[in-house]
């Protein structure tokens, strides 16, 4: 087995990352390697992305670059790619901030390195509001996402999901979450997204969706996405569940990206 086969296959299993993380390191070493590319290397890789990683809409559009006939071509798109995924952090609390510095508290759900990265930007601007991080069931990871950011920002609150209700009410209050894949008219996040967008609508709180372009997607993808998604389980038999669920894109008021 050569490099580029491990590096697509640390990919395509890597369940502990996010997905611009996973994107970005394996850019990284493909760039490392590009000397060493053949097409028959890259169309095997895509194949192992879209088996590995089929709900991730940025590792579903690195798969289609990868199997272009031109590796010239392969090569500036992945540059540029690069190039976005090193800044994106950075980027997307530039973009967000206008919307976050007025506000008391910020509402998320699940992980999300892209909402991180905009209350990490918020915080070093100067912004001293409460964030809310909600469970977002347990595949979710909503509480290690509250406890990465407890370690860089203050006033980091993890929360079950049934205190969603209490949470929205009161003034200055906005709600931010990621997405694993965007179409023109519904978005793709963890299990529990819905309920909060639509306790959000009901109570006039604003939503933003933070999601770089990577994440783009034809409508028609969602449904693939959510077909091969993966479930979870819990100790109680008979106890499973999507990871992954779809909500409107209406319900957000605007969306963030580079």
């Amino acid at each position: 087995m050569n490099e580029l086969d491990l590096l697509f296959n640390a990919a395509a299993s890597d369940r502990r990352h996010g997905a611009a993380s996973i994107e970005k390191r394996l850019i990284d070493g493909l760039m490392r390697e590009r000397r060493r590319w053949t097409t028959d290397d890259l169309v095997r890789g895509a194949a192992k992305l879209r088996v590995g990683q089929p709900a991730m809409a940025n590792l579903r559009a690195l798969a289609r670059r990868l199997i272009h006939d031109d590796p010239a071509i392969v090569e500036a798109r992945l540059t540029e790619r690069l190039v976005v995924l090193s800044e994106l952090g950075g980027r997307l609390a530039a973009n967000a901030w206008p919307l976050i510095e007025g506000c008391r508290r910020v509402l998320s759900l699940s992980r999300s390195s892209a909402v991180a990265a905009v209350l990490q930007g918020a915080w070093d601007r100067g912004w001293r509001g409460e964030t809310v991080i909600f469970d977002g069931s347990r595949a979710g990871r909503g509480r290690d996402q509250a406890r990465i950011l407890a370690e860089r920002i203050q006033g980091v609150r993890s929360q079950p999901d049934a205190t969603i209700p209490g949470w929205l009410e009161g003034e200055g209050n906005l709600v931010m979450i990621g997405a694993d894949a965007v179409s023109p008219v519904r978005l793709v996040n963890a299990c529990g997204t819905m309920v909060l967008l639509e306790l959000a609508a009901t109570r006039s709180v604003p939503v933003v969706v933070v999601a770089d372009s990577g994440k783009d997607l034809a409508d028609s993808e969602i449904d693939e996405i959510l077909e091969s998604g993966p479930t979870a389980a819990d100790d109680e038999p008979g106890r499973r569940w999507q990871v992954f669920e779809p909500a409107p894109l209406d319900l957000a008021r605007s969306r963030i990206h580079e």
